[in-house]
């Protein structure tokens, strides 16, 4: 998470502030030790102001994965919008989300331990994210197939499927050691399915 990134908009500079400090906390200390006052007191604001706008510190740091969430899809939309060939697109959209949240999780030393004490609550309110980023690779395969490049019957549907497939791909990566043993995996299925999609004359 890149802090000038993750500001949310139009929302007051006290919940702004709060953010902003939980999330330099979290990230220093870990999710675990850092607390409500901690925060309040980063932020220069009263702990009953942090619960003006957050429940508890569990809603902060959903805020915070939200954030990221927005982000990426913001990302992906980008992605889109070009002019390459669909094919391509349909690929960087795919490797983009499952690589940037690889670097997010490992590149802080408290990653891991978020995503395990958050897990159930963020699997919780991913859902609208898939089906987003489903909705993207969907409008990218229904490009690719009136362009006659990518071959699918209900591309809408088969952009959901790939992006429920590659979240499987997604934090806490069981499976995937290292960020280039999880990038290799990704372009091997990737090689298959475009495969798959490819019109044939």
């Amino acid at each position: 998470m890149n802090d000038s990134q993750n500001t949310p908009p139009k929302k007051s500079a006290k919940r702004e502030a709060i953010l902003q400090a939980a999330w330099g906390l979290i990230r220093h200390y870990g999710y675990t030790k850092t607390t409500v006052d901690d925060i309040a007191q980063k932020a220069g604001v009263g702990k009953g102001t942090v619960y003006l706008h957050f429940r508890s510190k569990a809603e902060i740091m959903l805020a915070l994965v939200e954030l990221t969430n927005e982000r990426i899809i913001t990302d992906l939309e980008r992605i889109a919008a070009k002019e390459t060939p669909a094919a391509e697109r349909l690929r960087e959209c795919l490797l983009h989300r499952i690589m940037t949240l690889f670097d997010i999780v490992n590149r802080y030393p408290h990653g891991q331990e978020i995503i395990s004490s958050m897990l159930p609550d963020i699997v919780k309110r991913l859902d609208r994210y898939v089906k987003r980023h489903g909705a993207i690779l969907g409008h990218i395969i229904e490009q690719g197939t009136q362009a006659g490049v990518l071959l699918a019957d209900d591309p809408e549907t088969t952009g959901q499927m790939l992006a429920k497939l590659f979240e499987h791909f997604t934090p806490p990566y069981y499976r995937f050691r290292s960020r280039k043993s999880l990038e290799r995996f990704a372009h091997q299925v990737l090689d298959q399915l475009l495969v798959g999609l490819e019109a044939r004359s």
